[in-house]
Formats: structure tokens, C-alpha cells, sequence
């Protein structure tokens, strides 16, 4: 494929002429006329659900009569979690990318990747028999991950979404705001203290968007060079060997917003063969990091960070065994913590899990601020034992599902106004960030959106002045728009 064809809106290339679109056509009215499926797209997620279910049981099964096997048996387990979470990432949305394939992209790290790093050596598992209750980890995650999928997957929606774009002052407008943006905020740099990586994450998206939304988008040199340039400013200017999940929400925000325009299913495929290389990329990072301030890095691979979840997992249902409480809930309002003053807040609302999990993990470092990670299904392993994370599958299904949804809905009106494009902003930095979600649970997700969110907010209140609608929403077709004697489309210079 040209790059003339990747440069173009998704579908486009017909001569027929342009549609105006009207709301009943929008987004979400147009799914509920799509063609129902065919009879072969019923089979398919049986398939994606009903194999890996019966792989993963099987393994365990296999653990279960011969405790010999046990590192067979996590192998086993570990690679059904990559290859269905890869899997599904690249078939759910079709040629869009969605909330639930970043979710599913994320397991296949944190679950499957992770658990085949830590198997040959689970040193960090301060439990007896660290392989069995790494083995249960896996299973109980791997079992979730495939049935949060197969909700996902039934809750799918590939059609087509209408490209929208803005007007192309609007564009040139919007990328100048955010480059005075992201150039304030490195000014200041530390100053902002614990907000400036979220102001200039909110200021990135903001470049990266009004670059991809222009009427020319990636076809001009200076948006692709934009694009590019805000995006390595992040981890050289903002934080420099740091912050690597923080790095790879912006990439999946900007990713979502790239793939609403030039959306392709070879694409998303050819993220997945390229994977091997960005975890070589975050591994070099950070052991760079490390040397930096020590002269030397403590682990082979620099992703210790990113597998010890898997491992904690597994302490976490040996604390419980030996009889430490559930938190019944009450690990999800630890957020309230991090944002309100410490006199407002209720003694009886914990700190994130992060630090009561150091209390077994790391007990020397128990209470000095140290924090680890569990993943999202440890955390609901913690809620209520397997009832938490039985209940975790639909309530994390829903949320993929209706976020992703409410992302193409704030989409579709992005260029009704400058608060509408901020509002498809926030929601598509909520879906970038599921990576955080996935990695550390609830907690760690939410709180880290703090400083976008406030960013955003100043952005918002800095609008008020404009008109609420200061371009008129423009839908570009997926039959394509006429285009005139020159060959531009209208509108275009």
C-alpha cells in the first residue's frame, strides 16, 4: 500500500460525492443499522473464548495431577493470555482500535509477557511454593482476560466511524495552543510538581490531534513532523527515564485518535510484530536510567517493573489464605485520598493497595512510601477473593465498552467547539491510559489522570470567551468527497 493511500481518510478513494451526515447518521445511530452478521462472525468468538478457556483449564488440570509440571502448566497459561489478548486486539473495532483491544493488548503484556518472564525464576514471591501461586495468578487471570474478551467481543461494534475534521484555522489555531502549551510546561518543569507530566500529556494530545484532525492531516509534512516531535518530547523533556506507562498512555491516546481517521487492520497487526522491539526500547530505557543514577541497573531486562504484578498476584492470594481481610470494596475510593486534603478525608478510607501490599511484599521498605503493583485481577482477587474477580469480568467489560463508545460520541461532535475537543480529549487520555489500569489496578488509573484532567480543565476555562460552536462539524464519508479539477477536496488548501 502507497503512502498516498495510508495518508487518506479511511474508505476514501470513491468520487461520490460528499455526505452532509446528518445526526440520525452519526456514529451512534449508524451502528444500529449495520447488517446483522454472518453466519461465520457468530463462530468466530465462540472460538476465541471456548479454545483458550479449555487450554487454560487444561493446563491447570494437568498442575493439579502432577505438581511436577507446574512450570509447564504457567508456560501453557501465560501463552494462551498473549496470543488471545494480541488476537483480540487486532480483530475488536475492525479497522478502528477501541478502549477494550488496548485492554486486551495489556493483558497480553502484563499477564502473558509478564508470567513467561517470571516462571523460570519467581524470586520476588516471598511464599512458600512461589510456582504454585504463580500458577493460580495465571489462571485466575488468564480465565478473566478471556471472558472479559468474549464480552467485549459481543459487545463489538465494527462499523465504519465518520472522520470528522476540524476547520483547517481551527487546526493551525489548536496546534499553536498546544505547542505554547508544552513549551510553558517545561519551562516550568518541577515546579508543577506531580502535574507537570499530566499538563504535558494534555498538551501532546492536543498537538497530536489538531495535527491529525487538520483537513490534510499526515499528507502535510509539517503535521507529520509535529506529531512526531511532540510526541519524543515527552520522555526526553518530561520524564526522562521515568514514568515508561506514562510515555505509552499518550502513544495508545494519539493511537486511538490516529486510527478514528486512518484506521486499518494491517496496522494494528503490524503494532503487534513490532511489540517485541518497543519492550527491548522501555527495557534500554530504564537500564539507562538506572546506570544514571547508580552507575549500574539491578535486572537483565529493565521490565521488572512491568512483570512483578503477576508475581504479586500470587502473594496476595497466599496473605489471604493465611487469613488477612478482603477490602471488600473500600481499595476503590483510595483515589478520594490522593485528591482531597488529608483533614477531609475518613480514616476509614485506605491508601491504594499499592503501599498495604509492600506490608507483605517488601516488609522492609513497609511504610516509607515504597508502593508496588498487583494488576487489575489481583486487585479484585483482594476485593473479595474469586467472587471479586467473577464480579470484576462484566463491571470491567462494561466500562471498556461504554467508554469506548462515549469516546466516538464526544468524537463525532469534536469539532463543534473548542470545549467539545477538549471533552474528546479527556476521554480518549481515560482510554489510552488503560494500560495503567491493567498494571495497577483502579487506583493507579484514576489518580494518574489528576494532572490531565487539570490541564484540560485550564484549557476549558481559558475557551470561555469563544463561541460554543466555533467551526461547523464537517463529516468526511467513507465513500470519499468529490474532488474538484485540481484533485483537492473542497475546502482543502
Amino acid at each position: 500500500m502507497s503512502a498516498a493511500e495510508l495518508a487518506r481518510p479511511a474508505g476514501a478513494g470513491s468520487t461520490r460525492p460528499q455526505s452532509t451526515h446528518p445526526a440520525s447518521t452519526r456514529p451512534e445511530a449508524a451502528s444500529q443499522d449495520a447488517p446483522p452478521p454472518a453466519p461465520g462472525a457468530t463462530l468466530l468468538p465462540i472460538l476465541l473464548t471456548g479454545l483458550p478457556i479449555l487450554v487454560v483449564l487444561t493446563a491447570r488440570l494437568w498442575f493439579q495431577t502432577d505438581v511436577r509440571a507446574v512450570d509447564g502448566s504457567s508456560t501453557l497459561i501465560a501463552t494462551t493470555s498473549l496470543v488471545h489478548g494480541l488476537v483480540l486486539f487486532i480483530l475488536l473495532g475492525g479497522q478502528r482500535s477501541t478502549m477494550a483491544g488496548f485492554f486486551m493488548a495489556a493483558s497480553a503484556a502484563i499477564v502473558g509477557l509478564s508470567g513467561l518472564l517470571v516462571i523460570p525464576d519467581p524470586y520476588f514471591l516471598d511464599v512458600p511454593r512461589p510456582s504454585d501461586y504463580l500458577n493460580t495468578a495465571l489462571t485466575g487471570s488468564a480465565l478473566a482476560q478471556i471472558a472479559i474478551g468474549a464480552l467485549c467481543l459481543r459487545a463489538d461494534r465494527t462499523a465504519p466511524v465518520p472522520v470528522v475534521l476540524l476547520d483547517g484555522r481551527t487546526a493551525r489555531v489548536t496546534q499553536i495552543a498546544g505547542v505554547v502549551a508544552l513549551v510553558l510546561t517545561t519551562s516550568l518543569g518541577d515546579r508543577l510538581g506531580e502535574f507537570l507530566d499530566g499538563f504535558a500529556f494534555a498538551a501532546i494530545l492536543l498537538v497530536c490531534t489538531a495535527s491529525l484532525m487538520s483537513p490534510r492531516g499526515l499528507r502535510s509534512p509539517l503535521n507529520v513532523v509535529l506529531v512526531l516531535a511532540a510526541l519524543v518530547s515527552f520522555p526526553t523533556l518530561v520524564t526522562s527515564g521515568t514514568g515508561r506507562l506514562r510515555a505509552i498512555a499518550l502513544v495508545l491516546a494519539v493511537g486511538y485518535v490516529f486510527f478514528l481517521r486512518y484506521g486499518r487492520r494491517w496496522l494494528k497487526t503490524l503494532g503487534v510484530l513490532m511489540s517485541p522491539v518497543m519492550f527491548l526500547a522501555l527495557g534500554v530505557w530504564r537500564k539507562a536510567y538506572e546506570v544514571s543514577l547508580t552507575g549500574q541497573h539491578g535486572n537483565d531486562t529493565g521490565l521488572s517493573s512491568m512483570f512483578v504484578g503477576i508475581g504479586n498476584f500470587g502473594t496476595v492470594i497466599h496473605v489471604m489464605e493465611e487469613g488477612v481481610d478482603p477490602t471488600l470494596g473500600l481499595s476503590l475510593l483510595s483515589p478520594l485520598r490522593a485528591a482531597l486534603p488529608a483533614w477531609i478525608v475518613p480514616d476509614w478510607i485506605p491508601e491504594a493497595n499499592g503501599y498495604a501490599l509492600a506490608k507483605y511484599t517488601d516488609p522492609e521498605l513497609y511504610g516509607s512510601g515504597f508502593s508496588t503493583v498487583v494488576t487489575i485481577y489481583g486487585e479484585a482477587w483482594w476485593i473479595a477473593g474469586p467472587l471479586g474477580l467473577l464480579l470484576a469480568v462484566p463491571l470491567l467489560a462494561l466500562l471498556l465498552t461504554k467508554l469506548d463508545d462515549w469516546a466516538v460520541a464526544t468524537y463525532s461532535r469534536a469539532a463543534d467547539g473548542p470545549r467539545s475537543l477538549l471533552l474528546f480529549l479527556l476521554v480518549a487520555s481515560f482510554v489510552g491510559a488503560v494500560g495503567d489500569l491493567v498494571w495497577s489496578g483502579f487506583h493507579t488509573w484514576v489518580v494518574r489522570m489528576y494532572g490531565r484532567i487539570a490541564a484540560l480543565l485550564i484549557l476549558a476555562f481559558l475557551t470561555l470567551y469563544l463561541p460554543s460552536r466555533l467551526v461547523r462539524p464537517r463529516f468526511v464519508s467513507f465513500a470519499g468527497p468529490a474532488r474538484g479539477p485540481s484533485g483537492a477536496r473542497p475546502g482543502e488548501g
